[in-house]
């Protein structure tokens, strides 16, 4: 390709590897012509992170573009910023000559990788801003998404009696995913998908046995074989290791639970980040490579209740007896942790989960944990379908609508030059659907997308001190 035949590229993701820098990320930004974009949060948990773009970010010649780090500093009560310039023409050169269409890039020990889509002057000459508006088609945003990946796919590992349905069942707000195998003898490759909630597909196993060393091959090959598929939907975006939280004293994990802890850890179970050198770098860049594990634990009103059964209530007030149980059951985490850590490194993420009144916020937390690495080390996309998928956690479903809000069609609302020619109905035809979909309410009937409800909606609002939208069917 002659260097001279890209008009314009589209950056589509990024991958940032700093764990041979001796730096200590805590977040990150691309800025290009002045306009920010945050990559996830807490980007520094795994010393690497990949985020794809959706919609991509177009790039010209000559365009301001750069990447600001956020770094902790030990000594210093303010954070630092880290600013990487990037040579546009160096991009575009980049892309010309590679093969795969990457950027690479090493700044102070930091290896950068951006992938890269073009557009050429042979093609078919960019459509001008008029004619684009006149020609854009009114779709909800969650078509593309739901498109490419129909379902938030996960892999739950546990023993029988572990909690794993009820978890399920809590956290997807479904009655039962119950195989229609015996109890205790379950597939890994049979996908469950519920009547009541079609927004998530489960893989089941029946956890590590102690001397049952072919489930561990078994799960692996899985995890390494879903890794491997090259559709979003098709691969695995999640696995939630359950175990009930071990008791003080007695034995941590089963045999088999620690090998694949450990196999995660170094870098033998769908993750590359131990891998040296350039290979590291062109692994990131395929960014499903890397599978988040999850270690669930079970039955923490049974650890609760475990931790009140050793204290001392003599001569205590229900306060003290309440500050004295917190204080038992955190020395007790902490021992966990430290032990956890030692089988599958510092950067595992767990979750103590319960499905008793009371307990229903761990299991938001859970959600919270698993949304943040799918979207950290998978897909967007992925990220969006965990929180559509869950049943638990309102603030995700409110921050998975603004997700999707920040997408072509809703940012495009801010202008109503973008639609003109279009009804106020047909725009908000397609804000109705994505909102309703994010939020995945039960709904088999389909009462939430009937005429009669969103001409409620558009009355409802038009009561409201937000402006008149009596003539739904004017013309932006």
């Amino acid at each position: 390709m002659a260097a001279s035949s890209t008009s314009y590229l589209h950056v589509s993701g990024i991958s940032v590897d700093f764990s041979k820098s001796g730096k200590d990320i805590k977040s990150a930004e691309l800025q290009l012509r002045g306009v920010q974009r945050l990559l996830g949060s807490d980007v520094g948990s795994d010393k690497t992170f990949h985020e794809t773009f959706v919609p991509p970010m177009k790039l010209s010649r000559g365009d301001t573009f750069s990447l600001r780090l956020l770094r902790k500093t030990q000594f210093l009560r303010q954070n630092k910023h880290n600013d990487i310039d990037f040579d546009t023409g160096e991009v575009f050169r980049a892309y010309d000559t590679h093969e795969k269409h990457e950027y690479h890039k090493l700044h102070d020990g930091i290896a950068i990788v951006l992938s890269l889509n073009g557009n050429t002057s042979t093609e078919q000459a960019e459509p001008s801003a008029s004619s684009s508006e006149e020609s854009l088609e009114l779709r909800p945003t969650t078509d593309k998404i739901f498109e490419m990946c129909p379902q938030f796919r996960t892999l739950v590992i546990g023993k029988t009696g572990v909690g794993k349905s009820s978890l399920i069942n809590n956290a997807f707000g479904v009655n039962t995913v119950a195989s229609e195998e015996k109890r205790g003898e379950v597939d890994i490759e049979t996908e469950f998908i519920s009547k009541q909630n079609d927004m998530f597909a489960l893989h089941d196993s029946k956890g590590f046995e102690p001397g049952d060393e072919k489930n561990l091959e078994i799960v692996q090959q899985f995890i390494e074989r879903r890794k491997d598929m090259g559709a979003l939907k098709d691969k695995l975006h999640a696995v939630w290791l359950c175990f009930e939280i071990p008791r003080a004293g007695g034995r941590f994990l089963e045999t088999g639970t620690t090998e694949f802890l450990q196999s995660k850890r170094d870098g033998k179970l769908g993750n590359s980040a131990f891998i040296d050198g350039y290979l590291a770098a062109r692994m990131q860049t395929h960014h499903w490579l890397k599978v988040p594990v999850v270690v669930v634990l079970t039955k923490y009103d049974t650890f609760i209740d475990r931790v009140e059964r050793t204290l001392d209530y003599s001569a205590s007030s229900d306060d003290a007896i309440e500050k004295l149980t917190k204080q038992t059951a955190e020395a007790e985490r902490e021992i966990f942790t430290k032990r956890l850590w030692e089988f599958a490194g510092s950067d595992i993420p767990y979750a103590m989960v319960s499905d008793k009144d009371g307990h229903k916020d761990k299991i938001a937390h859970l959600i919270q944990v698993t949304e943040d690495r799918v979207r950290q080390h998978v897909a967007s996309e992925a990220s969006v379908m965990a929180g559509v998928a869950q049943r638990v956690n309102p603030k995700l479903n409110i921050r998975t609508s603004i997700e999707v809000g920040k997408r072509k069609y809703w940012k495009a609302l801010a202008s109503t030059a973008a639609f003109k020619g279009k009804t106020v109905q047909a725009c908000l035809e397609v804000l109705h659907t994505d909102i309703i979909r994010v939020w995945n309410f039960h709904d088999p009937h389909h009462y939430l997308e009937s005429k009669e409800f969103k001409a409620s909606v558009v009355d409802l609002v038009d009561k409201l001190d937000v402006g008149s939208i009596a003539n739904p069917n004017r013309n932006m």
